[in-house]
């Protein structure tokens, strides 16, 4: 343990993949206590797959993960080249087409959620403390005091700084967007306040997906060829799409399965959002289509299938109110069409560890620091997210009509490799070092004043 002064306390709210990111991030400042408060009785990532572009890995290397998640990945080291990674058929008719491969720089690596999540929690350092069973109530911040953290079981804390990691239905936000609005109204900006309140609850995209694991012996069974051992790929229809990979190092086969409905987009779904589903329900809605996905649907007899609504974070004014930050899905949980959910979440881990690491954030500069944070992160993250909803509009193909010709789907297979280029086009250190540079350019005018 340093001896080192402690210059403030960082409060992270959610011990997911995001939260325990930035843990593992500001930990390696000796001159920052991070304090992990987790919701549930234990740290625990809940989905199926999670697909990692060559933008997360970068900021994996950086932050001395990217050795351990490989441990999860069979065969050779991926390549920094551009390489067949998602491979797209039409696959709503008896017998399928093949009509697009995109390319990315070092494909597409799927691992297990859970097992991700754990390689993170194993390198947490014991200076760093955490709590269980902590679920936050709501926060208070005034000038020049510490904030104060109330949780549901009646105990409070305090930090210098609160990130809000607490996903789609977090607290941190609720309670920030009430400040902001509060804020405006004391401006006499009410309908700007009424716009701000309007962003705590998230809204519905008109997409169910079912999704499980599929053990790969089973599928091996059936059919020993399937071209998903290939590698991942998808299979699209009208309305609906199938997403499937191998994780687990080949053991599983990670099955997402998508009912989309676009009259629903920006709707509020008053029903369970995550629900077990019946095999008989997806049985019915792939009736009819190739080979490959019915052989997938049988596989699912006698699996837990989660059926989840997907739920999207509206456009917030600002991710920061004060010195309290949100991160992730508390954000900007966007739709899943990009594959880029978690890894968004590990760019703002990457780029506010940074930022509150640097020599110039003190307890009296953090607030600034964190308006840097926005300031980059956010118009990044709308065009990631900008860039998923079209997506979606492809998977389902939307704009197709009735001509389903061999051109036109090579059409939509060009649009989706170019909204898939920024994963290898752009480098997330670039993004640091503009973030660098701004806060060097705001906290340094403070210093000299």
């Amino acid at each position: 343990m340093s001896n080192q002064p402690c210059k403030f306390t960082v409060a992270i709210c959610g011990g997911g993949v995001g939260g325990l990111t930035l843990a593992v991030a500001l930990a390696r400042y000796a001159d920052i206590q991070v304090d992990v408060y987790e919701a549930t009785a234990k740290f625990t990532e809940i989905g199926a797959g999670v697909g990692l572009w060559w933008r997360t890995r970068t900021i994996l290397k950086a932050l001395g993960l990217e050795e351990d998640v490989l441990q999860l990945i069979p065969g050779e080291r991926p390549t920094d080249a551009r390489v067949p990674t998602l491979h797209y058929r039409k696959g709503d008719q008896p017998e399928g087409v093949s009509f697009a491969t995109i390319e990315s720089r070092g494909g597409l690596l799927g691992v297990h959620r859970a097992e991700f999540h754990e390689v993170i929690l194993r390198r947490l350092p014991p200076q760093c403390r955490t709590f269980t069973s902590k679920r936050l109530s709501h926060y208070v911040q005034s000038p020049n005091s510490p904030v104060q953290l109330v949780f549901e079981d009646g105990s409070t804390s305090t930090c210098d700084i609160l990130i809000g990691a607490d996903g789609l239905k977090s607290v941190v936000r609720s309670t920030m967007m009430r400040e902001l609005a509060q804020t405006a109204e004391m401006n006499h900006q009410l309908a700007e306040a009424a716009a701000i309140r309007d962003c705590v609850r998230p809204r519905w995209c008109g997409v169910i997906v079912y999704r499980t694991l599929i053990p790969s012996e089973r599928l091996l069974r059936l059919s020993p060829n399937h071209r998903v051992f290939k590698g991942p790929i998808q299979y699209l229809g009208h309305n609906r799409h199938i997403m499937a990979y191998p994780v687990s190092k080949g053991r599983f086969v990670n099955f997402a399965a998508f009912d989309v409905d676009p009259s629903q987009e920006e709707t509020f779904y008053t029903d369970p959002w995550v629900s077990d589903a019946d095999q008989q329900e997806i049985v019915r809605i792939f009736s009819g289509w190739e080979l490959e996905v019915r052989q997938m649907v049988q596989c699912l007899e006698g699996l837990k299938v989660n059926r989840w609504v997907v739920n999207v974070v509206p456009p917030l004014p600002s991710y920061v109110s004060g010195n309290a930050a949100l991160l992730g899905d508390a954000a900007h949980a966007m739709t899943p069409f990009q594959g880029a959910g978690a890894g968004q979440a590990i760019e703002d881990a990457y780029i506010l560890a940074a930022l509150l690491g640097h020599r110039l954030t003190t307890r009296q500069t953090a607030a600034q620091a964190l308006q840097v944070y926005h300031r980059i992160r956010e118009p990044l993250v709308a065009r990631v997210a900008d860039l998923s909803r079209s997506n979606g509009l492809h998977f389902a193909l939307h704009g197709l009509g009735t001509d389903s010709s061999l051109p036109r789907l090579r059409h939509i297979g060009q649009q989706l490799q170019s909204n898939f280029n920024w994963v290898s086009e752009t480098d997330p250190t670039a993004d640091l070092a503009r973030a660098m540079e701004s806060l060097e350019a705001t906290l340094g005018r403070v210093v000299r004043a």
